[in-house]
């Protein structure tokens, strides 16, 4: 399963690309950043109670995320708060994505991605993502992982890249 890092940034990634903050408003671009980022970790807080790759990591836990910060944003009155509820709740689905395409080395094999709608362990023939060692006890800790690190900055970094090219573009020609 790729690392925390690999997880924020495609959150951040994929929030961003959905609903970017006003070009003029820094605060809230960070704010959205890590709102982002945050969403696409979240569901790794199963480990803090030993339930890994279950029903955090499906699908209907990100439309969950995505509901409640709608819920909570149109509450206290906030304008687009859909949009912004439809990003994180994509940004939580990155973690799934991510995960789906990692590679698993701790049983159950796989994760529940498709929970609530199946209770069943799922995992890509394609193997991406390297796994992430908790076993900090072992010799090649910090070099395995460190290797795994570099590969999901190799995949992500360019395609975070393009995304912002590609936005700075559609502003441009907007002016």
């Amino acid at each position: 399963m790729p690392s925390p890092v690999a997880h924020g940034l495609a959150g951040a990634l994929i929030g961003w690309s959905v609903a970017p903050p006003p070009e003029t408003d820094r605060p809230s671009a960070l704010r959205r950043v890590i709102l982002f980022a945050a969403a696409g970790m979240a569901a790794d807080l199963d480990l803090l109670v030993g339930a890994h790759s279950g029903p955090s990591h499906g699908l209907g836990a990100a439309v969950i995320a995505g509901v409640v910060l709608w819920v909570s944003l149109r509450s206290c009155g906030m304008h687009g708060s859909a949009r912004l509820g439809i990003a994180t709740g994509l940004a939580y689905a990155t973690h799934t994505l991510l995960d789906w395409l990692g590679t698993d080395s701790s049983p159950p094999i796989g994760i529940m991605a498709l929970w609530p709608f199946s209770r069943n362990y799922y995992e890509s023939p394609w193997h991406i993502f390297m796994a992430i060692s908790r076993r900090y006890w072992l010799p090649e800790f910090w070099t395995y992982n460190l290797r795994a690190l570099a590969r999901e900055l190799l995949i992500l970094v360019p395609l975070t890249t393009i995304v912002l090219v590609m936005r700075r573009g559609r502003r441009v020609l907007a002016r």
